[in-house]
Protein backbone atom coordinates (compact mmCIF):
# COMPACT_ATOMS: atom_id res chain seq x y z
CA UNK A 1 0.00 0.00 0.00
CA UNK A 2 1.98 3.29 -1.02
CA UNK A 3 1.59 6.12 0.57
CA UNK A 4 1.49 10.08 -0.37
CA UNK A 5 3.03 12.84 2.14
CA UNK A 6 1.13 15.69 1.19
CA UNK A 7 0.53 19.09 3.22
CA UNK A 8 -2.76 20.74 4.35
CA UNK A 9 -3.14 24.37 5.88
CA UNK A 10 -5.06 24.83 9.19
CA UNK A 11 -5.51 28.70 9.46
CA UNK A 12 -2.07 29.86 9.17
CA UNK A 13 0.49 26.53 10.35
CA UNK A 14 0.75 23.73 7.85
CA UNK A 15 0.74 19.97 8.87
CA UNK A 16 0.92 16.50 6.94
CA UNK A 17 -1.42 14.42 5.90
CA UNK A 18 -0.95 10.82 4.30
CA UNK A 19 -3.19 9.38 1.40
CA UNK A 20 -3.17 5.79 0.83
CA UNK A 21 -2.75 5.53 -3.08
CA UNK A 22 -4.52 2.33 -3.41
CA UNK A 23 -7.52 3.19 -1.72
CA UNK A 24 -7.83 6.94 -1.49
CA UNK A 25 -7.82 6.71 2.26
CA UNK A 26 -6.47 9.93 4.11
CA UNK A 27 -5.14 10.06 7.54
CA UNK A 28 -4.09 12.98 9.38
CA UNK A 29 -1.56 10.96 11.31
CA UNK A 30 0.52 8.04 11.39
CA UNK A 31 2.12 6.76 13.50
CA UNK A 32 4.97 3.62 14.35
CA UNK A 33 5.55 1.87 17.12
CA UNK A 34 8.27 -0.69 18.51
CA UNK A 35 8.92 -2.71 20.99
CA UNK A 36 11.71 -5.15 21.87
CA UNK A 37 11.59 -9.15 22.62
CA UNK A 38 10.66 -10.37 25.76
CA UNK A 39 11.82 -13.48 26.85
CA UNK A 40 9.36 -15.71 24.93
CA UNK A 41 7.48 -13.00 23.23
CA UNK A 42 8.75 -11.22 20.17
CA UNK A 43 9.18 -8.32 19.31
CA UNK A 44 6.36 -6.19 17.63
CA UNK A 45 6.00 -3.63 15.32
CA UNK A 46 2.33 -1.85 15.21
CA UNK A 47 1.35 1.13 12.73
CA UNK A 48 -2.00 3.08 13.60
CA UNK A 49 -3.57 5.39 11.70
CA UNK A 50 -5.80 8.60 12.27
CA UNK A 51 -8.68 9.19 9.84
CA UNK A 52 -8.38 12.38 8.34
CA UNK A 53 -12.23 13.34 8.54
CA UNK A 54 -13.79 13.39 11.64
CA UNK A 55 -17.23 11.23 12.06
CA UNK A 56 -20.14 13.90 13.18
CA UNK A 57 -22.59 10.83 13.72
CA UNK A 58 -20.88 10.45 16.90
CA UNK A 59 -20.85 12.40 20.05
CA UNK A 60 -17.94 14.94 20.49
CA UNK A 61 -17.01 14.02 16.25
CA UNK A 62 -14.55 11.83 17.00
CA UNK A 63 -11.70 10.67 14.37
CA UNK A 64 -11.42 7.05 13.67
CA UNK A 65 -8.24 5.46 15.04
CA UNK A 66 -7.23 2.28 12.34
CA UNK A 67 -4.52 -0.33 12.38
CA UNK A 68 -2.53 -0.51 9.11
CA UNK A 69 0.08 -2.75 9.65
CA UNK A 70 1.60 -4.69 12.28
CA UNK A 71 4.44 -7.41 12.45
CA UNK A 72 5.99 -9.70 15.11
CA UNK A 73 9.65 -11.70 15.23
CA UNK A 74 12.04 -12.77 17.76
CA UNK A 75 14.45 -11.85 14.67
CA UNK A 76 16.52 -8.66 15.33
CA UNK A 77 17.19 -8.32 11.74
CA UNK A 78 13.23 -9.29 10.46
CA UNK A 79 12.35 -6.89 12.78
CA UNK A 80 14.88 -4.15 11.72
CA UNK A 81 13.85 -4.60 8.14
CA UNK A 82 10.15 -4.47 9.01
CA UNK A 83 10.93 -0.96 10.56
CA UNK A 84 12.77 0.38 7.51
CA UNK A 85 10.17 -0.70 5.40
CA UNK A 86 6.92 0.46 7.03
CA UNK A 87 9.29 3.89 7.78
CA UNK A 88 9.61 4.03 3.80
CA UNK A 89 6.27 2.42 3.19
CA UNK A 90 3.83 5.32 4.99
CA UNK A 91 6.48 8.03 4.70
CA UNK A 92 7.23 8.52 8.36
CA UNK A 93 10.13 10.62 10.05
CA UNK A 94 10.85 8.66 13.30
CA UNK A 95 9.44 5.38 15.21
CA UNK A 96 8.27 5.48 18.95
CA UNK A 97 10.37 2.89 20.81
CA UNK A 98 12.87 2.95 23.31
CA UNK A 99 17.20 2.31 22.84
CA UNK A 100 17.56 1.72 26.82
CA UNK A 101 18.26 -1.62 26.19
CA UNK A 102 21.81 -4.02 25.76
CA UNK A 103 19.64 -5.23 22.53
CA UNK A 104 19.96 -1.26 20.67
CA UNK A 105 23.77 -1.81 21.10
CA UNK A 106 23.68 -4.56 18.32
CA UNK A 107 20.81 -3.55 16.16
CA UNK A 108 22.50 -0.99 14.03
CA UNK A 109 25.47 -3.06 13.96
CA UNK A 110 27.42 -3.59 10.77
CA UNK A 111 24.90 -1.33 9.03
CA UNK A 112 25.35 1.65 6.28
CA UNK A 113 24.59 5.07 8.05
CA UNK A 114 21.25 5.52 5.50
CA UNK A 115 20.30 2.15 6.89
CA UNK A 116 20.04 2.74 10.72
CA UNK A 117 17.26 2.22 12.73
CA UNK A 118 16.27 5.13 15.68
CA UNK A 119 13.74 5.63 17.98
CA UNK A 120 11.68 8.41 19.13
CA UNK A 121 10.56 8.25 22.97
CA UNK A 122 6.67 8.22 23.11
CA UNK A 123 4.55 10.29 24.69
CA UNK A 124 5.17 10.36 28.60
CA UNK A 125 7.35 7.31 27.77
CA UNK A 126 7.53 6.22 32.28
CA UNK A 127 3.56 7.18 31.82
CA UNK A 128 2.59 4.57 29.76
CA UNK A 129 1.41 1.65 31.61
CA UNK A 130 -1.18 -1.29 30.74
CA UNK A 131 -4.27 0.24 32.44
CA UNK A 132 -3.37 3.61 30.74
CA UNK A 133 -3.64 1.40 27.45
CA UNK A 134 -6.49 -0.60 28.68
CA UNK A 135 -8.33 2.28 29.56
CA UNK A 136 -7.61 3.97 26.15
CA UNK A 137 -8.79 0.67 24.39
CA UNK A 138 -11.77 0.54 26.12
CA UNK A 139 -12.95 4.43 25.72
CA UNK A 140 -12.07 3.66 21.59
CA UNK A 141 -14.31 0.37 21.66
CA UNK A 142 -17.98 0.98 24.20
CA UNK A 143 -21.03 -0.07 22.53
CA UNK A 144 -22.07 2.67 20.04
CA UNK A 145 -18.60 4.31 20.24
CA UNK A 146 -16.43 1.97 18.37
CA UNK A 147 -13.46 4.62 17.05
CA UNK A 148 -10.92 1.79 17.00
CA UNK A 149 -10.29 -0.51 14.53
CA UNK A 150 -8.12 -3.63 14.31
CA UNK A 151 -8.75 -5.66 10.90
CA UNK A 152 -9.57 -9.07 10.56
CA UNK A 153 -5.78 -10.19 10.65
CA UNK A 154 -4.68 -7.94 13.19
CA UNK A 155 -3.24 -10.22 16.42
CA UNK A 156 -3.55 -7.28 18.73
CA UNK A 157 -7.15 -7.92 19.82
CA UNK A 158 -5.77 -11.85 21.52
CA UNK A 159 -3.23 -9.94 23.06
CA UNK A 160 -5.32 -7.48 24.82
CA UNK A 161 -8.18 -9.54 25.64
CA UNK A 162 -5.29 -12.11 27.07
CA UNK A 163 -4.01 -9.57 29.44
CA UNK A 164 -4.98 -10.89 33.08
CA UNK A 165 -5.71 -8.46 36.00
CA UNK A 166 -2.35 -9.43 37.93
CA UNK A 167 -0.70 -8.34 34.98
CA UNK A 168 -2.25 -4.90 34.93
CA UNK A 169 -1.24 -4.51 37.99
CA UNK A 170 2.21 -5.72 37.84
CA UNK A 171 2.53 -3.07 34.87
CA UNK A 172 5.42 -4.87 33.26
CA UNK A 173 4.60 -3.15 29.82
CA UNK A 174 7.81 -4.24 28.23
CA UNK A 175 6.62 -7.93 29.03
CA UNK A 176 4.44 -7.47 26.57
CA UNK A 177 5.79 -6.12 23.48
CA UNK A 178 2.53 -5.94 21.28
CA UNK A 179 0.66 -4.30 23.82
CA UNK A 180 3.38 -1.88 24.38
CA UNK A 181 4.34 -1.03 20.58
CA UNK A 182 0.20 -0.18 20.39
CA UNK A 183 -0.18 1.85 23.18
CA UNK A 184 3.29 4.00 22.29
CA UNK A 185 1.00 5.13 19.58
CA UNK A 186 -2.34 4.82 21.09
CA UNK A 187 -1.22 7.28 23.79
CA UNK A 188 0.50 9.69 21.09
CA UNK A 189 -2.51 9.80 19.15
CA UNK A 190 -4.57 10.48 22.99
CA UNK A 191 -2.26 12.98 24.60
CA UNK A 192 0.00 14.68 21.35
CA UNK A 193 -1.12 16.69 18.72
CA UNK A 194 -0.31 16.50 15.09
CA UNK A 195 3.15 18.47 14.55
CA UNK A 196 3.04 21.41 12.41
CA UNK A 197 5.41 21.36 9.05
CA UNK A 198 8.08 23.81 9.81
CA UNK A 199 9.46 25.89 7.19
CA UNK A 200 12.40 24.78 4.97
CA UNK A 201 16.45 26.27 5.74
CA UNK A 202 16.26 27.43 2.59
CA UNK A 203 13.15 29.46 3.07
CA UNK A 204 14.17 31.09 6.23
CA UNK A 205 17.85 31.79 4.84
CA UNK A 206 16.32 33.85 1.90
CA UNK A 207 13.79 35.74 4.52
CA UNK A 208 17.17 36.59 6.75
CA UNK A 209 18.91 37.09 3.83
CA UNK A 210 16.24 39.87 2.87
CA UNK A 211 15.86 41.93 6.37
Amino acid sequence: MPFQLKKYRDGSSKYDLFKDLESGSIYRRIYCGFSWPMAAAPGFICVLGEDFKQDFSLPFSPRHLRVLAEFESSNLENLHRSCRQFKEEFKLKNILGSQDTPLFEIWNRSKESDQRVYFSSPYDFEKITLDLISQLVRRHTERGYKTLHFGGQSRLPSYLSGLTSEEVQKNDVQCHPAIAAFGYCLCEMAFGKPKKVTKSWKRRNRSAMAV
